[in-house]
């Protein structure tokens, strides 16, 4: 038994000497630093341990060796110290929408027509995610005979820009995004921009991020279309394409 506690001794004061000798020369100081042949590892600490362990009655995650790890919480700021805190936001990454199929039914010009789709993200520990939308083409029967996409009331939004579209005589198709993702791009309800548009080859454009990551988080799209008197009769169609990208 004693012989045991020796070996650990041993062992322990070997960390402490490595953490002493990688930190004491140099002016430029380095949490920790390991060279060789063929690898260079910086990293901010020396753990002896750290990981997820379990038996028949209990779990346990840990971080043993790190300075200061657990919780520490402050007015406006909390801490998670230590690799145990990982398992907290590991939830598997997810993107859904509620329903594939957006229907106007009949059109009556000067009257808007509006229907939504609810899109739910979670994501893991990283840096929070986007998402990010297109359409195939405009809102059409062929090529030649669609719905022009929005310009809103003073013919200023753009597929990378919303401004508000309220009165009745500003013809088009738009989409409004509401939730706490969407308040950088979409002011209030009453803001809508167009789809960017595949066929004048417009890339996909951010329509909702977060900076952190989330869990079940939902965002709402709004689709608005307004027809004249003069938009011919017909079956209109198109494709959105929504697309979730992490950030790592």
């Amino acid at each position: 038994m004693k012989f045991k506690y020796f070996i650990f001794f041993v062992l322990l004061f070997f960390f402490l000497c490595l953490t002493i000798a990688f930190n004491a020369g140099g002016s430029i100081i380095h949490a920790q630093h390991f060279t060789s042949e063929s690898y260079i590892i910086d990293w901010g600490n020396f753990n002896l341990t750290s990981g997820r362990k379990t038996s028949v009655n209990y779990r346990l995650t840990d971080t043993v060796g790190q300075n200061a790890p657990g919780l520490s919480e402050g007015d406006s700021l909390r801490i998670k110290a230590g690799f145990q805190y990982i398992y907290d936001m590991s939830s598997a990454i997810s993107f859904t929408i509620d329903k594939l199929n957006i229907d106007f039914g009949t059109l009556v010009p000067g009257i808007g027509v509006t229907d939504t789709n609810l899109l739910t993200v979670t994501t893991p520990s990283g840096r929070g995610y986007q998402i990010m939308a297109q359409q195939n083409h405009p809102l059409w029967i062929n090529s030649s005979n669609f719905i022009p996409n929005t310009t809103c009331d003073l013919d200023d939004c753009t597929a990378t820009l919303s401004t508000p579209w309220t009165t009745s005589n500003k013809y088009g198709f738009g989409f409004n995004v509401t939730g706490i993702g969407a308040t950088a791009y979409f002011t209030n309800s009453t803001y809508f921009r167009p789809y960017a548009d595949f066929s004048q080859n417009q890339e996909s454009v951010v329509i909702a991020s977060e900076s952190s990551p989330v869990k079940d988080r939902q965002a709402t799209i709004t689709y608005r279309v307004l027809v004249s008197a003069f938009q011919a009769a017909g079956k209109y169609e198109n494709y959105i394409t929504y697309t979730l990208v992490p950030r790592y």
